[in-house]
């Protein structure tokens, strides 16, 4: 039976819950912001961009638990067989992906608060924007919250066709480690 904490072998039931949270939030996020720039204005783009803002705060409040759990965490050793690129590039798309599931949600709240929005979390309260009105600094941190979604979205593919490599054309545990399977 799994447990709560990593071992050794295999990632505990957090981990394997925390990264499966996540990706589906950061997919989401990903489809819904690329839609939103498609978008013309209207309600139902405020709506997807008041779930947009919303699912990047529980992003970064998840994504700051994750930091604590990964680093707190007992390491769980590579699969047997991997070259020491393999590694390498493991840990390098781990530790961006980490990363940006900071400075995504950081750089998407501090754009909207510069703009003078808050945020509407889920309709069941709102936080203000904290910061004066500052259309300049707000353009800055949605440029580099631009850049970020094209990177993160590059991350993403790469982190998921790894991850189909490893099952499908390597037949090692990686991804049955990560579904809990090993």
């Amino acid at each position: 039976m799994m447990g709560l904490r990593n071992t050794q072998e295999n990632y505990g039931s957090l981990t394997i819950g925390l990264h499966w949270l996540m990706a589906a939030m950061i997919l989401g996020l990903i489809i819904v912001g690329f839609l939103m720039e498609l978008m013309g204005k209207g309600p139902n783009k405020d709506l997807l961009v008041n779930l947009h803002k919303a699912t990047g705060l529980m992003v970064l409040i998840v994504g700051l638990f994750r930091w604590y759990w990964t680093i707190s965490s007992q390491k769980t050793a590579h699969i047997q067989g991997l070259s020491k690129t393999e590694v390498g590039a493991s840990h390098a798309v781990k530790w961006l992906l980490m990363l940006l599931l900071l400075a995504m949600p950081i750089s998407g709240l501090l754009m909207s608060m510069f703009h003078g929005y808050g945020v509407n979390v889920y309709g069941l309260f709102e936080i203000p924007s904290l910061v004066s009105k500052n259309k300049t600094v707000g353009g800055l941190f949605g440029r580099i919250h631009g850049v970020g979604a094209y990177l993160i979205s590059a991350i993403v593919v790469i982190h998921i066709l790894a991850a189909i490599r490893h099952h499908f054309i390597k037949k090692d545990d990686t991804l049955k480690r990560m579904l809990g399977k090993k």
